[in-house]
C-alpha cells in the first residue's frame, strides 16, 4: 500500500467516524429530555437500576473512551502501546451492552418464553465470544500523524467477521420479536401494556 492510499484510507475513516459522531451527538441532543426524565426516575444515586447504569455506560463513557486515540494527534509508538486496545474493548463492551439491552427485550416480548430465553442466552455467549476474539487477535498498535489505533498484523482482516456476528445477533432477535408482535391482536389491551415495557 502506498502512502498516498494510507493517507486517503485514514482521511475517509475520520470522515466517517466524524459523520457518526454528528448522528449519535445529534441524538443525544434531540433525547436530553427524556433522558433527563429518565435520570429523575430513578430512587436515588446510589440506586440506580440495571437500566439506568447501561444507559450511562453506552451512552457517556464508551463513546468518549473508544474515539480518544483516533481525534487525538499527541501520541507516540511506545504511548499507543499502553493505549491501542482500549478501542476494540470497549467497541466490545459497547455491543455486549446494546446486545444485553436488546436480549432483554426481545425476551419480555416473547412473554418471558423459556426457550426463547435459552436460545437467546446461548445466542448471546457465542457472539460476544467471537467478538472477544475478532477484536482482539493478532492486534498491533499503529500511529500515524500521532493518531493510536489498532490494526490488524495479519493479511486478513477480522472488522467484517465481528460485524457480521454482532449482526447475526441483533437480526435473530428482531425477528424473534417481529414474530411475537404479529401474535399480538392490535386492539387487545396486551399491546398496550406491551408499548410500556
Amino acid at each position: 500500500m502506498t502512502d498516498l492510499e494510507i493517507v486517503h484510507n485514514e482521511a475517509t475513516e475520520k470522515y466517517l467516524r466524524i459523520a457518526s459522531i454528528s448522528i449519535a451527538l445529534y441524538d443525544y441532543i434531540i433525547t436530553l429530555p427524556a433522558e433527563w426524565r429518565f435520570y429523575k426516575s430513578q430512587t436515588s444515586l446510589f440506586h440506580l437500576r440495571l437500566a439506568c447504569i447501561l444507559f450511562v455506560l453506552i451512552r457517556i463513557t464508551v463513546m468518549v473512551l473508544s474515539n480518544y486515540g483516533v481525534f487525538s494527534t499527541g501520541f507516540t509508538l511506545e504511548s499507543c502501546k499502553h493505549y491501542y486496545m482500549i478501542s476494540p474493548i470497549f467497541k466490545v463492551i459497547q455491543t455486549m451492552i446494546s446486545q444485553v439491552i436488546l436480549g432483554v427485550r426481545t425476551f419480555n416480548i416473547a412473554r418471558r418464553n423459556r426457550r426463547v430465553g435459552i436460545a437467546l442466552v446461548v445466542l448471546y455467549f457465542v457472539s460476544v465470544s467471537l467478538e472477544w476474539f475478532t477484536n482482539m487477535f493478532n492486534r498491533t498498535p499503529v500511529v500515524v500523524h500521532g493518531n493510536c489505533t489498532p490494526g490488524n498484523a495479519g493479511k486478513v482482516l477480522s472488522a467484517w467477521v465481528y460485524y457480521t456476528v454482532a449482526m447475526l445477533y441483533d437480526l435473530v432477535a428482531l425477528i424473534v420479536s417481529t414474530v411475537y408482535l404479529l401474535r399480538y391482536n392490535p386492539l387487545s389491551s396486551r399491546l398496550e401494556q406491551l408499548v410500556r415495557v
